[in-house]
């Protein structure tokens, strides 16, 4: 039990190869020549097929970062993205939020400033203290983010925040 932090990467998977409809004027989008490989690779892997018939496409959806009672880092997500909601929900998080925090988690070690990023007492969220754990919280925040701003398709996902405790 404890305070538990998931960041979720989200892609859509276009079906149909819209391009290849506009360069041939005999297909049409149930042609099968312009259904998108890698739609057809993910339905099948989900056992999916014989329901995705319509013409749009598919989303995936993996955790990209996970973190533990990194309270300061939750503390932050609640103020930032949740409009100072905590209630476990999943939130849409901007690439520019993500860029926002990444910046400020590299201000406070930078400047070994705690208060940029200050600890959130709570139900199982973990310490408050400023010691080792919480240093090692925002350099652990800034590998996985600098991570994800290094994926080449960063700019085709979208990003969910969410919790539990």
């Amino acid at each position: 039990m404890g305070l538990d932090m998931y960041l979720h990467a989200k892609k859509h998977v276009e079906k149909v190869n819209w391009q290849a409809i506009r360069d041939n004027e005999e297909l049409s989008y149930e042609s099968p020549e312009v259904i998108n490989q890698l739609w057809k690779d993910v339905v099948n892997v989900a056992e999916l097929s014989n329901v995705a018939t319509d013409i749009y496409g598919v989303s995936v959806e993996v955790t990209c970062a996970y973190w533990r009672k990194a309270n300061q880092i939750h503390a932050w997500f609640v103020k930032n993205v949740q409009g100072g909601i905590d209630n476990c929900d999943n939130y849409y998080v901007s690439r520019e939020k993500l860029q926002e925090l990444l910046d400020l988690v590299n201000r406070a070690l930078a400047e070994r400033n705690p208060n940029l990023l200050p600890p959130q007492a709570g139900f199982f969220f973990g310490g408050t203290d400023i010691d080792e754990w919480y240093w090692q919280d925002l350099k652990d925040t800034k590998k996985k983010l600098e991570r994800i701003f290094a994926l080449p398709e960063m700019s085709k996902l979208s990003f969910y925040y969410t919790s539990s405790w």
